[in-house]
């Protein structure tokens, strides 16, 4: 038994002519009653019987298209939600803590607008954790930093811009009284970290570290360390805290003299762009999420 024999005797059952049911149902009629005898045969039982006005349901027959139909009724269903669910693209993309902001957000509201309906996602994490999650399979593409050398054959790597880096701390903390012979011989500031690894980054730039020794910070210093740009920048405007920031993210606090980069601190980061699988097939819905993030990169200095 099959759902296709179920289809059939429910069109004969209907019409009540074999007839009209093998061109209700697209086949011929000598097709249609061998495909009602196996069903006979399988139940060990009649379905129809024949009289002068057509066919005649039998008590079993009539039992057997009520289950029919319900069995019917859910296959429809099935089919109505697989269809309804390839009608709602989903895309998943990853992105560095230090490019989720106000041009993200717009750029995502954006590119919502315009695709429709989309299931979308969207994963905060560095890089590591990204290409790990790219890997994987789990994101369509990663939008994050990739240091200037680094190579992997299984990786594309668009090039959107490049950030800068600084040291930056409140104008009255006291680092900005020290001198270079200051420095070498050691403070006992609290800096405040961006990481999301307990141990190195693997992929962290050796640069960045050498700078950072230079003012005075190395393994006993004291720190806090957050995943949330957001906490650490609160925690060196409030906490009286000194740290190395994107200088984007402290933009504003910046021009109004809120806080203050220390001369000397700044440092080029990695390019940021996206981090896509190579030859991987990309969706309409893809092209478009990228197309959108790409115009507001270049609407907006970064």
């Amino acid at each position: 038994m099959n759902l296709v024999q179920l289809k059939r005797m429910i069109a004969i059952y209907e019409s009540g002519s074999l007839r009209k049911a093998s061109k209700m149902v697209g086949i011929t009629q000598p097709a249609l009653t061998l495909s009602i005898r196996q069903l006979e045969e399988e139940f060990n039982t009649s379905l129809f019987e024949r009289g002068p006005n057509g066919v005649r349901p039998t008590e079993m027959c009539e039992k057997l298209v009520q289950r029919a139909r319900l069995m019917l009724m859910e296959e429809q269903r099935i089919l109505h939600d697989l269809a309804t669910a390839n009608r709602v693209p989903k895309v998943a993309v990853g992105v560095h803590p230090i490019i989720m902001n106000d041009t993200m957000s717009r750029a995502m509201r954006q590119f919502v607008e315009q695709a429709g309906h989309v299931d979308m996602w969207v994963r905060e994490g560095y890089t590591t954790q990204l290409l790990d999650l790219l890997s994987s399979g789990d994101l369509d593409f990663a939008f994050c930093g990739l240091p200037e050398g680094y190579a992997d054959d299984a990786l594309e790597f668009e090039p959107l811009f490049k950030r800068e880096y600084a040291v930056v701390a409140a104008p009255d903390h006291p680092v900005f009284a020290l001198t270079e012979d200051d420095f070498a011989r050691g403070t006992d500031f609290v800096w405040a970290h961006v990481s999301a690894y307990e141990t190195a980054d693997p992929i962290d730039n050796d640069d960045v570290v050498n700078m950072l020794r230079r003012f005075g910070y190395g393994p006993q210093s004291k720190s806090v360390k957050a995943s949330s740009t957001t906490f650490v920048k609160a925690m060196i405007l409030h906490s009286g805290m000194i740290g190395m920031v994107a200088c984007e993210a402290v933009a504003d606090e910046l021009a109004s003299g809120t806080l203050k980069r220390l001369a000397g601190s700044e440092i080029p980061a990695p390019a940021f762009g996206f981090i896509t699988l190579k030859d991987r097939y990309e969706t309409r819905t893809v092209r478009l999420l990228k197309a959108t993030i790409r115009q507001w990169c270049a609407r907006k200095p970064n």
